[in-house]
């Protein structure tokens, strides 16, 4: 990888409550970048970020971890941080080196504690933040009861710029509202997005 100045370099901190699926959303982060060629799993401990014994055995990030890969000619550093707060210390350090912070949010449980706290922390710190919602094709998963608490828990700047397309095990694809396109996905692999009309049964919200 090419030396890149400064200005070139991004480095953004992966936060959230433990269980979230922070290292998960590395994985796949990584795999679509095309760093890795497979996508490992927290449960099998065959993730990037997740590499210590320690790490594999309690299945959850025990120190922060530092992955790499290019991006419209900038050099992005993600950093895995710890959810759990008995190693929160490398959560805090990694909010004092990075510009800007993912905060990843369960769709089932919404805003949890941790998420709160480390939120004002990136706050104290004027990072910018975004937020994602995972986990929508779990049982009891709701993206739009999730956002509902982020704007309570956040304010209401808080903001969707894609919503979901179906719900739990329907889940399907996403409306990017950004352009207003919708797509939806088949199977875990790469390139595995077909455009496809905004449907009906999402058209009005997208909309609002």
């Amino acid at each position: 990888m090419a030396h890149k100045g400064a200005q070139r370099i991004r480095n953004i901190a992966i936060v959230g409550h433990r269980g979230s699926g922070k290292t998960s959303l590395n994985e796949a982060l990584l795999f679509e970048a095309g760093v890795i060629n497979r996508l490992g799993t927290v449960a099998d401990g065959t993730t990037v970020s997740d590499s210590e014994p320690d790490e594999a055995e309690r299945e959850m990030s025990i120190s922060a971890s530092l992955s790499s890969f290019e991006f419209e000619d900038r050099k992005l550093n993600l950093i895995d941080t710890p959810g759990d707060p008995s190693f929160v210390a490398d959560t805090l350090a990694a909010l004092t080196v990075c510009d800007s912070a993912i905060f990843v949010v369960n769709g089932v449980m919404g805003v949890e504690v941790t998420t709160d706290r480390l939120w004002e922390r990136a706050q104290e710190r004027e990072l910018a933040r975004l937020v994602f919602v995972n986990m929508l094709d779990r049982e009891r998963a709701d993206f739009f009861r999730t956002l509902e608490s982020l704007k309570e828990a956040f304010g209401p700047h808080a903001v969707a710029t894609e919503i979901p397309i179906g719900s739990e095990h329907e889940l399907r694809g996403i409306v990017d509202l950004i352009d207003m396109k919708a797509f939806e996905y088949s199977g875990a692999g790469k390139g595995n997005a077909t455009v496809i009309p905004i449907p009906d049964e999402v058209a009005d919200r997208a909309q609002e």
